[in-house]
């Protein structure tokens, strides 16, 4: 899969993984499985390319994307939760506290500016990883309230990071590779 999008620096990236780490212990308690993404993939997505996008396009890709500015900007997260919407119940991320209306624009610029149709709601987030099981609505309330609970103690609002440029970015078994 393809996508515009960018990744923490370093740093930002070691603090996230450790906050999974200390989140990863509300589930193992509860003895329910995640599937948590790869530490090396950390990324946000700002415009989600199609599926079968030909690698051939890239370069007209970059070369467009050249012409497209915004401001740099400071994303700082606020705290972890779970359930994006109700359609996807299962995510477990981390929410937006700075940076989220710079985002929000630039979504908006880049749809408008790339000629594609509005997807709707546009919630900045960095995906953490998935529940492997549906879960009911007592179970949700639980793990949403013990999420809140241990991230109180996680100083997850000094995890930022400075974005300067968008992406073209592929996902692979392996992890994230930037192609432009």
């Amino acid at each position: 899969m393809f996508f515009l999008g960018f990744c923490p620096d370093k740093e930002a990236n070691q603090k996230i993984r450790k906050v999974s780490s200390e989140l990863g212990k509300v589930f193992d308690d509860l003895d329910i499985s995640v599937r948590w993404s790869n530490p090396n993939s950390y990324h946000m997505v700002m415009v989600p390319l199609d599926m079968k996008f030909p690698f051939i396009e890239i370069p007209i890709l970059k070369y467009r994307l050249m012409r497209f500015c915004f401001s740099p900007f400071r994303v700082v997260f606020n705290t972890s939760k779970l359930g994006i919407s109700r359609k996807y119940k299962e995510l477990v991320y981390l929410d937006v506290k700075e940076g989220g209306e710079e985002m929000r624009k630039m979504y908006l610029d880049i749809r408008k500016f790339l000629g594609k149709k509005d997807q709707g709601n546009f919630i900045p987030h960095l995906v953490l990883g998935r529940i492997s099981k549906d879960l009911c609505d007592q179970e949700y309330t639980n793990i949403s309230r013990d999420l809140a609970r241990v991230a109180k103690g996680l100083n997850i609002q000094d995890i930022h990071f400075f974005v300067n440029a968008l992406k073209v970015i592929k996902t692979t078994p392996e992890g994230l590779e930037i192609v432009g």
